[in-house]
């Protein structure tokens, strides 16, 4: 497990489908994803068994966001590696619960998923990409060092308009410099 202050992230289990199901078909949230559609428990539940493959097979790292206070699973953080040669990875972040929104746990989560990445899986960049009408999960990353690097414009049809992709990233030599 990993610990930050106010939230810990751990492996995923079967049984934590169902809090994932309260909130996870949520229209709010799912404009912020890139599947859109609803998904059933079933297809939940082998998500996660997939996930335990690919962290076996050393391709991806998905943890569950659990509270340090109540043990509640709040969201998912990933990071899926891109390119071994070049010792990239991919981020990627949920707080699917919206009762736990702006305070602070999306931050805390990056910074404990980046230090897993720089410091166990010796990463040397992690990427990541961000709809541009999530200003919430843009101010998360730049908290937390990422730059953009450039746009996908038009990228994404959400509700009845293309809206476009923000791409972002950070070095390993960024991330040091931010924590020392």
């Amino acid at each position: 497990m990993l610990f930050g202050q106010n939230i810990y992230l751990r492996g995923l289990e079967l049984s934590d489908v169902p809090e994932l199901m309260k909130h996870w078909n949520n229209r709010e949230l799912k404009q912020f994803l890139n599947k859109i559609t609803p998904q059933s428990i079933q297809e939940e539940e082998q998500w996660i068994r997939n996930t335990w493959n690919e962290r076996k097979n050393g391709n991806s790292y998905v943890f569950g966001i659990c509270l340090v206070e109540t043990d509640l699973y709040i969201g998912n953080s990933e990071v899926r590696i891109l390119d071994t040669i070049s010792r990239r990875g991919n981020l990627g972040i949920s707080i699917f619960n919206p009762d736990y929104w702006n305070k602070g746990y999306g931050t805390e989560a990056i910074r404990l998923i980046l230090d897993y990445s720089f410091t166990t899986l010796n990463l040397h960049s992690a990427e990541l990409e961000v709809f541009s009408n999530n200003p919430r999960a843009q101010r998360c990353y730049e908290k937390n060092g990422f730059k953009k690097t450039g746009v996908r414009r038009e990228a994404l049809f959400r509700d009845g308009k293309y809206i476009d992709i923000f791409l972002l990233d950070i070095t390993k030599k960024e991330w040091n410099n931010l924590n020392i």
